[in-house]
Protein backbone atom coordinates (compact mmCIF):
# COMPACT_ATOMS: atom_id res chain seq x y z
CA UNK A 1 0.00 0.00 0.00
CA UNK A 2 2.90 2.13 1.02
CA UNK A 3 4.82 1.64 -2.22
CA UNK A 4 1.71 2.50 -4.19
CA UNK A 5 1.08 5.75 -2.20
CA UNK A 6 4.81 6.33 -3.46
CA UNK A 7 4.08 5.66 -7.02
CA UNK A 8 1.18 7.89 -7.23
CA UNK A 9 2.54 10.56 -5.29
CA UNK A 10 5.39 10.51 -7.28
CA UNK A 11 3.66 10.44 -10.75
CA UNK A 12 1.71 13.44 -9.72
CA UNK A 13 4.34 15.40 -8.22
CA UNK A 14 6.16 14.51 -12.40
CA UNK A 15 2.88 15.87 -13.84
CA UNK A 16 2.79 18.99 -11.66
CA UNK A 17 6.29 19.61 -12.53
CA UNK A 18 6.17 19.36 -15.96
CA UNK A 19 2.52 21.46 -16.15
CA UNK A 20 4.89 24.14 -14.15
CA UNK A 21 7.37 24.53 -16.87
CA UNK A 22 5.46 23.97 -19.90
CA UNK A 23 3.24 26.77 -18.22
CA UNK A 24 6.39 29.35 -17.31
CA UNK A 25 7.84 28.99 -20.73
CA UNK A 26 4.25 29.48 -22.64
CA UNK A 27 3.92 32.23 -20.02
CA UNK A 28 7.38 33.88 -21.15
CA UNK A 29 7.24 33.45 -24.99
CA UNK A 30 3.27 35.01 -24.66
CA UNK A 31 5.76 38.22 -22.93
CA UNK A 32 8.36 38.38 -25.76
CA UNK A 33 5.52 38.40 -28.09
CA UNK A 34 3.42 41.07 -26.06
CA UNK A 35 7.40 43.10 -26.19
CA UNK A 36 7.09 42.40 -29.71
CA UNK A 37 3.27 44.04 -30.48
CA UNK A 38 4.73 46.86 -28.65
CA UNK A 39 8.08 47.56 -31.19
CA UNK A 40 5.89 46.33 -33.81
CA UNK A 41 3.03 49.30 -33.16
CA UNK A 42 5.23 51.73 -32.51
CA UNK A 43 7.16 51.11 -36.22
CA UNK A 44 3.39 51.54 -37.47
CA UNK A 45 2.45 54.89 -35.83
CA UNK A 46 5.71 55.97 -37.23
CA UNK A 47 4.54 55.37 -40.76
CA UNK A 48 1.06 56.01 -40.45
CA UNK A 49 2.13 59.41 -38.84
CA UNK A 50 3.76 60.40 -41.50
CA UNK A 51 1.70 59.22 -44.22
CA UNK A 52 -0.76 61.49 -42.73
CA UNK A 53 1.56 64.54 -42.85
CA UNK A 54 1.98 63.95 -46.71
CA UNK A 55 -0.76 64.79 -49.63
CA UNK A 56 -1.12 61.40 -51.02
CA UNK A 57 -2.82 61.36 -54.07
CA UNK A 58 -2.31 57.60 -55.15
CA UNK A 59 -5.48 55.45 -54.61
CA UNK A 60 -3.18 52.65 -54.08
CA UNK A 61 -1.29 53.91 -51.62
CA UNK A 62 -4.69 55.08 -49.77
CA UNK A 63 -5.91 51.57 -49.50
CA UNK A 64 -2.78 50.10 -48.36
CA UNK A 65 -2.53 52.62 -45.39
CA UNK A 66 -6.31 52.44 -44.83
CA UNK A 67 -5.52 48.48 -44.13
CA UNK A 68 -2.61 49.28 -41.84
CA UNK A 69 -4.35 51.74 -39.88
CA UNK A 70 -7.20 49.02 -39.50
CA UNK A 71 -4.39 46.86 -38.28
CA UNK A 72 -3.02 49.04 -35.81
CA UNK A 73 -6.36 49.51 -33.94
CA UNK A 74 -6.45 46.21 -33.78
CA UNK A 75 -2.98 45.39 -31.98
CA UNK A 76 -3.70 48.50 -30.05
CA UNK A 77 -7.29 46.34 -28.44
CA UNK A 78 -4.96 43.12 -28.15
CA UNK A 79 -2.35 45.15 -25.74
CA UNK A 80 -5.19 46.80 -23.68
CA UNK A 81 -6.96 43.28 -23.52
CA UNK A 82 -3.78 41.33 -22.68
CA UNK A 83 -3.02 43.75 -19.93
CA UNK A 84 -6.53 43.91 -18.41
CA UNK A 85 -6.27 40.17 -18.73
CA UNK A 86 -3.32 40.21 -16.93
CA UNK A 87 -4.00 42.08 -13.94
CA UNK A 88 -7.28 39.74 -13.63
CA UNK A 89 -5.63 36.70 -13.92
CA UNK A 90 -2.36 37.72 -11.71
CA UNK A 91 -5.63 38.77 -8.68
CA UNK A 92 -6.92 35.32 -9.58
CA UNK A 93 -3.70 33.99 -9.08
CA UNK A 94 -2.97 35.55 -5.80
CA UNK A 95 -6.80 34.32 -4.21
CA UNK A 96 -5.55 30.72 -4.97
CA UNK A 97 -1.86 31.10 -3.65
CA UNK A 98 -3.56 32.37 -0.53
CA UNK A 99 -5.88 29.13 -0.45
CA UNK A 100 -3.26 26.96 -1.48
CA UNK A 101 -0.94 28.05 1.48
CA UNK A 102 -3.34 28.03 4.23
CA UNK A 103 -4.50 24.37 2.83
CA UNK A 104 -0.84 23.75 3.16
CA UNK A 105 -0.67 23.91 6.35
CA UNK A 106 -3.69 21.28 7.10
CA UNK A 107 -3.56 17.62 8.13
CA UNK A 108 -4.21 16.05 4.78
CA UNK A 109 -2.04 13.43 2.79
CA UNK A 110 0.88 15.23 0.79
CA UNK A 111 -1.06 13.29 -2.21
CA UNK A 112 -4.15 15.27 -1.35
CA UNK A 113 -2.08 18.73 -1.42
CA UNK A 114 -0.98 17.97 -4.70
CA UNK A 115 -4.50 16.90 -6.26
CA UNK A 116 -5.52 20.39 -5.14
CA UNK A 117 -2.69 22.42 -6.10
CA UNK A 118 -3.11 20.82 -9.70
CA UNK A 119 -6.58 21.59 -9.53
CA UNK A 120 -6.38 25.32 -8.33
CA UNK A 121 -3.52 25.91 -11.41
CA UNK A 122 -5.92 24.22 -13.72
CA UNK A 123 -8.96 26.43 -13.00
CA UNK A 124 -7.10 29.88 -13.52
CA UNK A 125 -7.52 31.71 -17.11
CA UNK A 126 -3.52 31.50 -17.90
CA UNK A 127 -4.70 27.57 -18.73
CA UNK A 128 -7.48 27.88 -20.65
CA UNK A 129 -8.13 31.84 -21.85
CA UNK A 130 -4.74 32.60 -22.61
CA UNK A 131 -3.91 30.12 -25.21
CA UNK A 132 -6.69 31.59 -27.41
CA UNK A 133 -5.87 34.81 -26.43
CA UNK A 134 -1.90 33.76 -27.14
CA UNK A 135 -3.66 32.28 -30.61
CA UNK A 136 -4.98 35.33 -31.55
CA UNK A 137 -1.74 37.72 -30.28
CA UNK A 138 0.35 35.47 -32.66
CA UNK A 139 -1.68 35.97 -35.56
CA UNK A 140 -2.20 40.30 -34.67
CA UNK A 141 1.73 40.04 -34.88
CA UNK A 142 2.13 38.06 -38.11
CA UNK A 143 -0.25 40.26 -39.97
CA UNK A 144 1.50 43.51 -38.92
CA UNK A 145 5.48 42.50 -39.11
CA UNK A 146 4.16 40.87 -43.31
CA UNK A 147 2.46 44.55 -43.51
CA UNK A 148 5.21 46.24 -42.64
CA UNK A 149 7.44 44.01 -44.78
CA UNK A 150 5.05 45.28 -47.82
CA UNK A 151 5.52 49.16 -46.66
CA UNK A 152 8.61 49.07 -47.92
CA UNK A 153 7.62 50.30 -51.48
CA UNK A 154 4.89 52.51 -49.62
CA UNK A 155 7.69 54.45 -47.99
CA UNK A 156 9.46 54.83 -51.01
CA UNK A 157 7.20 56.76 -52.72
CA UNK A 158 5.60 58.30 -49.50
CA UNK A 159 9.07 60.34 -49.77
CA UNK A 160 7.70 61.90 -52.74
CA UNK A 161 4.64 62.97 -51.89
CA UNK A 162 4.76 66.80 -50.31
CA UNK A 163 3.80 67.61 -46.64
CA UNK A 164 0.92 69.49 -45.25
CA UNK A 165 0.93 72.18 -42.42
CA UNK A 166 0.04 70.34 -39.54
CA UNK A 167 0.10 71.38 -35.98
CA UNK A 168 1.12 69.17 -32.66
CA UNK A 169 -1.90 68.02 -30.84
CA UNK A 170 -2.38 65.27 -28.02
CA UNK A 171 -4.46 62.37 -29.06
CA UNK A 172 -7.28 63.58 -26.50
CA UNK A 173 -7.62 67.37 -27.91
CA UNK A 174 -7.17 65.45 -31.31
CA UNK A 175 -10.90 63.41 -30.86
CA UNK A 176 -12.22 66.42 -29.08
CA UNK A 177 -11.84 68.98 -31.88
CA UNK A 178 -10.92 66.50 -34.74
CA UNK A 179 -12.41 63.81 -36.81
CA UNK A 180 -11.48 60.38 -35.75
CA UNK A 181 -10.59 57.36 -38.05
CA UNK A 182 -11.44 58.66 -41.60
CA UNK A 183 -8.48 60.13 -42.79
CA UNK A 184 -8.35 57.97 -45.99
CA UNK A 185 -11.83 58.39 -46.70
CA UNK A 186 -10.87 62.39 -46.13
CA UNK A 187 -8.05 62.18 -48.89
CA UNK A 188 -9.84 60.43 -51.21
CA UNK A 189 -12.35 63.24 -51.55
CA UNK A 190 -9.65 65.75 -51.34
CA UNK A 191 -8.22 63.69 -54.67
CA UNK A 192 -11.90 64.00 -56.34
CA UNK A 193 -12.12 67.76 -55.46
CA UNK A 194 -8.49 69.10 -56.94
CA UNK A 195 -8.40 66.72 -59.50
CA UNK A 196 -9.34 68.06 -63.30
CA UNK A 197 -10.64 65.11 -64.76
CA UNK A 198 -13.32 64.67 -67.08
CA UNK A 199 -16.35 62.86 -67.54
CA UNK A 200 -19.44 62.74 -69.63
CA UNK A 201 -20.81 65.66 -68.21
CA UNK A 202 -18.81 68.47 -69.36
CA UNK A 203 -19.29 70.75 -66.12
CA UNK A 204 -19.93 68.81 -63.50
CA UNK A 205 -18.07 66.16 -61.37
CA UNK A 206 -20.31 64.39 -59.13
CA UNK A 207 -19.10 62.38 -56.00
CA UNK A 208 -21.98 60.21 -53.81
CA UNK A 209 -20.70 59.68 -50.16
CA UNK A 210 -22.72 57.46 -48.82
CA UNK A 211 -23.60 55.05 -45.75
CA UNK A 212 -25.55 54.81 -42.29
CA UNK A 213 -27.35 57.62 -40.67
CA UNK A 214 -24.93 59.42 -38.00
CA UNK A 215 -21.75 57.77 -39.07
CA UNK A 216 -19.62 61.29 -39.45
CA UNK A 217 -20.39 61.79 -43.48
CA UNK A 218 -21.37 65.66 -43.19
CA UNK A 219 -17.95 65.55 -40.91
CA UNK A 220 -15.96 63.79 -43.79
CA UNK A 221 -17.40 65.80 -46.08
CA UNK A 222 -16.76 69.37 -44.15
CA UNK A 223 -13.41 68.50 -43.11
CA UNK A 224 -12.52 67.56 -46.88
CA UNK A 225 -13.99 71.18 -47.89
CA UNK A 226 -12.00 73.20 -45.05
CA UNK A 227 -8.88 71.80 -46.55
CA UNK A 228 -6.99 74.94 -47.92
CA UNK A 229 -6.15 72.40 -51.12
CA UNK A 230 -9.67 72.29 -52.09
CA UNK A 231 -10.88 76.01 -50.66
CA UNK A 232 -8.30 77.43 -53.41
CA UNK A 233 -9.71 75.72 -56.11
CA UNK A 234 -13.14 77.04 -56.57
CA UNK A 235 -14.84 80.52 -56.08
CA UNK A 236 -17.65 79.45 -53.76
CA UNK A 237 -18.60 76.07 -51.36
CA UNK A 238 -22.19 75.49 -51.04
CA UNK A 239 -24.22 73.31 -48.60
CA UNK A 240 -28.25 72.48 -49.88
CA UNK A 241 -30.50 69.55 -48.42
CA UNK A 242 -32.21 66.99 -51.20
CA UNK A 243 -35.48 69.97 -50.39
CA UNK A 244 -33.47 73.06 -51.88
CA UNK A 245 -34.11 71.31 -55.17
CA UNK A 246 -37.41 71.42 -55.15
CA UNK A 247 -38.70 74.14 -53.64
CA UNK A 248 -36.11 76.68 -55.76
CA UNK A 249 -33.53 77.47 -52.93
CA UNK A 250 -30.50 76.58 -54.51
CA UNK A 251 -31.38 79.71 -57.51
CA UNK A 252 -31.39 82.15 -54.72
CA UNK A 253 -27.34 81.23 -54.02
CA UNK A 254 -26.56 80.78 -57.24
CA UNK A 255 -26.20 83.09 -60.12
CA UNK A 256 -24.96 83.62 -63.73
CA UNK A 257 -21.34 83.89 -63.52
CA UNK A 258 -20.99 82.20 -60.60
CA UNK A 259 -17.60 80.49 -61.18
CA UNK A 260 -16.18 77.61 -60.25
CA UNK A 261 -18.23 76.04 -57.37
CA UNK A 262 -18.21 73.06 -55.18
CA UNK A 263 -21.50 72.09 -54.27
CA UNK A 264 -22.43 69.46 -51.67
CA UNK A 265 -26.13 68.32 -51.54
CA UNK A 266 -27.18 66.10 -48.80
CA UNK A 267 -30.72 63.46 -49.20
CA UNK A 268 -31.80 62.58 -46.08
CA UNK A 269 -34.36 60.10 -48.06
CA UNK A 270 -34.41 59.59 -51.48
CA UNK A 271 -33.63 61.57 -54.71
CA UNK A 272 -36.58 63.63 -56.49
CA UNK A 273 -35.41 62.91 -59.63
CA UNK A 274 -37.32 65.47 -61.83
CA UNK A 275 -35.88 68.25 -59.07
CA UNK A 276 -32.21 66.34 -59.34
CA UNK A 277 -32.68 66.75 -63.55
CA UNK A 278 -34.11 70.68 -63.34
CA UNK A 279 -31.19 71.13 -61.23
CA UNK A 280 -28.73 70.02 -62.88
CA UNK A 281 -30.13 71.80 -66.24
CA UNK A 282 -30.21 75.40 -64.23
CA UNK A 283 -26.53 74.44 -63.35
CA UNK A 284 -24.94 74.59 -66.59
CA UNK A 285 -25.39 78.14 -67.80
CA UNK A 286 -24.80 79.64 -64.51
CA UNK A 287 -21.21 77.94 -62.72
CA UNK A 288 -17.90 77.47 -65.11
CA UNK A 289 -16.48 74.20 -65.70
CA UNK A 290 -14.79 72.42 -63.32
CA UNK A 291 -17.40 73.21 -60.90
CA UNK A 292 -18.58 69.72 -58.82
CA UNK A 293 -20.76 67.95 -56.63
CA UNK A 294 -20.42 65.74 -53.63
CA UNK A 295 -23.76 63.98 -52.95
CA UNK A 296 -24.34 62.30 -49.46
CA UNK A 297 -27.02 60.21 -48.73
CA UNK A 298 -27.75 56.77 -46.85
CA UNK A 299 -28.91 54.06 -49.86
CA UNK A 300 -27.61 52.94 -52.95
CA UNK A 301 -30.21 54.40 -54.90
CA UNK A 302 -27.86 58.00 -54.61
CA UNK A 303 -25.14 56.48 -55.94
CA UNK A 304 -26.66 56.22 -59.46
CA UNK A 305 -26.49 60.61 -59.99
CA UNK A 306 -22.90 60.50 -59.26
CA UNK A 307 -19.97 60.65 -62.21
CA UNK A 308 -17.23 58.74 -59.82
CA UNK A 309 -17.23 55.60 -57.91
CA UNK A 310 -18.86 56.22 -54.48
CA UNK A 311 -16.87 56.59 -51.32
CA UNK A 312 -18.79 53.97 -48.52
CA UNK A 313 -18.37 55.29 -44.90
CA UNK A 314 -18.97 52.32 -42.06
CA UNK A 315 -19.37 52.27 -39.06
CA UNK A 316 -16.07 52.23 -36.91
CA UNK A 317 -14.78 48.52 -36.11
CA UNK A 318 -14.76 47.32 -32.06
CA UNK A 319 -11.05 48.30 -31.92
CA UNK A 320 -11.37 51.55 -33.58
CA UNK A 321 -14.10 52.56 -31.52
CA UNK A 322 -12.39 51.42 -28.72
CA UNK A 323 -9.35 53.31 -29.31
CA UNK A 324 -11.67 56.54 -29.46
CA UNK A 325 -13.70 55.68 -26.49
CA UNK A 326 -10.58 55.43 -24.63
CA UNK A 327 -9.55 58.64 -25.45
CA UNK A 328 -12.71 60.16 -24.63
CA UNK A 329 -12.90 58.88 -21.49
CA UNK A 330 -9.58 59.12 -19.90
CA UNK A 331 -8.69 62.51 -21.69
CA UNK A 332 -4.76 63.11 -20.83
CA UNK A 333 -4.80 60.35 -18.03
CA UNK A 334 -2.68 57.01 -18.89
CA UNK A 335 -5.22 54.21 -19.65
CA UNK A 336 -2.22 52.17 -17.92
CA UNK A 337 -2.05 53.74 -14.21
CA UNK A 338 -6.07 53.27 -13.95
CA UNK A 339 -6.18 49.40 -14.61
CA UNK A 340 -9.61 49.06 -13.50
CA UNK A 341 -10.99 51.76 -14.98
CA UNK A 342 -9.70 50.36 -18.23
CA UNK A 343 -11.14 46.85 -17.48
CA UNK A 344 -14.83 48.79 -16.72
CA UNK A 345 -14.35 51.48 -20.00
CA UNK A 346 -13.66 48.30 -22.23
CA UNK A 347 -16.97 46.31 -20.78
CA UNK A 348 -18.89 49.38 -21.47
CA UNK A 349 -17.47 49.93 -24.99
CA UNK A 350 -18.89 46.82 -25.96
CA UNK A 351 -22.33 47.92 -25.01
CA UNK A 352 -22.28 50.63 -27.39
CA UNK A 353 -22.45 49.41 -30.47
CA UNK A 354 -20.09 52.06 -32.08
CA UNK A 355 -22.87 55.12 -31.33
CA UNK A 356 -20.49 58.08 -31.53
CA UNK A 357 -22.98 60.25 -29.23
CA UNK A 358 -22.71 57.35 -26.67
CA UNK A 359 -18.90 57.61 -26.79
CA UNK A 360 -18.99 61.77 -26.60
CA UNK A 361 -21.82 61.76 -23.60
CA UNK A 362 -20.71 59.26 -21.65
CA UNK A 363 -16.48 60.16 -22.16
CA UNK A 364 -17.25 63.40 -20.91
CA UNK A 365 -19.34 61.64 -17.77
CA UNK A 366 -16.47 59.39 -17.29
CA UNK A 367 -13.94 61.67 -17.63
CA UNK A 368 -15.33 63.92 -14.91
CA UNK A 369 -15.12 61.22 -11.98
CA UNK A 370 -12.47 58.63 -12.24
CA UNK A 371 -13.68 56.96 -9.55
CA UNK A 372 -14.71 53.50 -10.26
CA UNK A 373 -17.83 52.78 -8.66
CA UNK A 374 -19.23 55.39 -10.48
CA UNK A 375 -17.72 53.99 -13.78
CA UNK A 376 -19.00 50.53 -12.36
CA UNK A 377 -22.26 52.00 -11.88
CA UNK A 378 -22.66 53.30 -15.37
CA UNK A 379 -21.63 50.19 -17.03
CA UNK A 380 -24.54 47.99 -14.99
CA UNK A 381 -26.81 50.60 -15.98
CA UNK A 382 -26.00 50.64 -19.74
CA UNK A 383 -25.73 47.14 -19.83
CA UNK A 384 -28.99 46.31 -17.76
CA UNK A 385 -30.53 48.74 -20.50
CA UNK A 386 -29.08 47.10 -23.26
CA UNK A 387 -30.22 43.68 -22.00
CA UNK A 388 -33.71 44.86 -20.89
CA UNK A 389 -34.13 45.91 -24.72
CA UNK A 390 -32.75 43.15 -26.08
CA UNK A 391 -35.30 40.48 -24.09
CA UNK A 392 -38.09 42.81 -25.18
CA UNK A 393 -37.77 43.62 -28.72
CA UNK A 394 -34.62 41.83 -29.52
CA UNK A 395 -33.16 45.40 -31.02
CA UNK A 396 -30.52 47.30 -29.51
CA UNK A 397 -31.77 50.65 -27.85
CA UNK A 398 -29.11 52.04 -30.41
CA UNK A 399 -31.12 50.48 -33.41
CA UNK A 400 -34.43 51.80 -31.81
CA UNK A 401 -32.98 55.40 -31.58
CA UNK A 402 -31.84 54.92 -35.30
CA UNK A 403 -35.57 54.10 -36.45
CA UNK A 404 -37.28 56.89 -34.45
CA UNK A 405 -38.83 54.51 -32.10
CA UNK A 406 -39.20 55.59 -27.76
CA UNK A 407 -36.51 53.78 -25.58
CA UNK A 408 -37.18 53.31 -22.46
CA UNK A 409 -34.76 54.56 -20.47
CA UNK A 410 -33.68 55.29 -16.65
CA UNK A 411 -33.72 59.36 -15.79
CA UNK A 412 -30.27 58.30 -14.40
CA UNK A 413 -27.50 56.30 -14.67
CA UNK A 414 -26.60 56.81 -11.14
CA UNK A 415 -27.98 57.27 -7.79
CA UNK A 416 -31.82 56.44 -7.53
CA UNK A 417 -33.56 54.51 -10.32
CA UNK A 418 -37.04 55.50 -9.42
CA UNK A 419 -38.07 57.59 -12.27
CA UNK A 420 -38.07 56.20 -16.26
CA UNK A 421 -38.43 58.13 -19.10
CA UNK A 422 -39.25 57.33 -22.57
CA UNK A 423 -36.45 58.89 -24.84
CA UNK A 424 -37.40 59.28 -29.11
CA UNK A 425 -37.37 61.71 -31.45
CA UNK A 426 -33.50 61.93 -31.97
CA UNK A 427 -32.66 65.00 -34.05
CA UNK A 428 -30.59 67.40 -35.43
CA UNK A 429 -31.30 70.78 -33.35
CA UNK A 430 -32.61 73.81 -36.14
CA UNK A 431 -30.25 77.12 -36.07
CA UNK A 432 -30.61 78.50 -32.91
CA UNK A 433 -32.67 75.94 -30.99
CA UNK A 434 -29.13 74.28 -29.08
CA UNK A 435 -29.10 78.09 -27.41
CA UNK A 436 -31.84 77.60 -25.71
CA UNK A 437 -32.00 76.81 -22.07
CA UNK A 438 -32.13 73.54 -22.43
CA UNK A 439 -31.34 70.97 -19.83
CA UNK A 440 -28.28 68.76 -20.74
CA UNK A 441 -28.08 64.65 -21.31
CA UNK A 442 -25.40 64.76 -18.57
CA UNK A 443 -27.24 66.88 -16.23
CA UNK A 444 -30.35 64.18 -16.48
CA UNK A 445 -27.74 60.69 -16.78
CA UNK A 446 -26.20 61.65 -13.87
CA UNK A 447 -29.42 62.78 -11.52
CA UNK A 448 -29.12 66.72 -12.00
CA UNK A 449 -32.21 68.49 -11.87
CA UNK A 450 -34.37 68.26 -14.57
CA UNK A 451 -37.80 70.32 -15.56
CA UNK A 452 -41.19 69.70 -14.02
CA UNK A 453 -42.98 68.87 -17.02
CA UNK A 454 -43.76 65.26 -18.01
CA UNK A 455 -42.56 65.83 -21.83
CA UNK A 456 -39.39 68.44 -22.29
CA UNK A 457 -36.31 68.28 -24.71
CA UNK A 458 -33.02 67.64 -23.93
CA UNK A 459 -29.81 68.59 -25.46
CA UNK A 460 -27.79 65.61 -26.13
CA UNK A 461 -24.77 66.66 -27.81
CA UNK A 462 -23.41 69.56 -29.05
CA UNK A 463 -20.30 69.09 -31.54
CA UNK A 464 -17.18 70.47 -31.55
CA UNK A 465 -16.53 69.90 -35.12
CA UNK A 466 -17.78 71.17 -38.27
CA UNK A 467 -20.70 71.05 -39.31
CA UNK A 468 -21.06 71.72 -35.22
CA UNK A 469 -24.24 69.80 -35.10
CA UNK A 470 -26.49 69.69 -32.18
CA UNK A 471 -28.82 66.79 -31.43
CA UNK A 472 -31.86 67.26 -29.49
CA UNK A 473 -34.16 64.18 -28.03
CA UNK A 474 -37.64 64.04 -26.24
CA UNK A 475 -38.00 63.18 -22.95
CA UNK A 476 -41.29 61.82 -21.45
CA UNK A 477 -41.61 60.70 -17.88
CA UNK A 478 -43.60 57.73 -17.80
CA UNK A 479 -46.44 57.48 -14.72
CA UNK A 480 -45.19 54.97 -12.02
CA UNK A 481 -47.15 51.58 -12.14
CA UNK A 482 -49.39 50.99 -9.46
CA UNK A 483 -49.14 47.52 -7.98
CA UNK A 484 -52.08 45.67 -7.67
CA UNK A 485 -52.63 43.34 -4.86
CA UNK A 486 -54.55 39.57 -5.05
CA UNK A 487 -57.25 40.77 -3.33
CA UNK A 488 -57.49 43.76 -5.72
CA UNK A 489 -57.63 41.44 -8.57
CA UNK A 490 -59.94 39.10 -7.51
CA UNK A 491 -62.04 42.13 -7.05
CA UNK A 492 -61.67 43.48 -10.23
CA UNK A 493 -61.86 39.88 -11.83
CA UNK A 494 -65.61 39.45 -9.88
CA UNK A 495 -66.71 42.57 -11.37
CA UNK A 496 -64.96 41.97 -15.19
CA UNK A 497 -67.30 38.88 -14.40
Amino acid sequence: MEALMSAVTGDLVSRFISFIAHNFCSHTQDEDDYRRLERVLLRVLTIVEEAEGRHITNQGMLLQLKMLIEDMYVGHYMLDRLKIQSIEEDKVEGEASLQNQSFAMSTLSAAKRLRFAYSITKSTPVASGTRTSAAKLQGILESLETKIQDMREFVILLVSCPRLPRQPYSTYLFMERCMFGRYTEKEQVISFLVCNGSHDCPNLDILPVLGPHRVGKKTLVQHACKDERVRSCFTDILFFKGDDLGNGEFASKLKVNSGKCLLVIEFSFGVDEVAWANFKSYLQNVVDAGSKIVLIGRTQEVAKFGTARPIWMKSLSQEEYWYYFKALAFGSMDPDEHPRLASLGMQLATEMKGSFLGANILGEMLRSNLNPQFWNAILSSVRGLVQEHLFSSGVHPEDLLERNSPVDFPMALVGAHGQRCLVYDLREASPGQDELPLPTSQEVLTGGKVPAVEKFDVLVWKSRIPPYCSYIATYEKQKPQRMVGKRNRLALRETSV
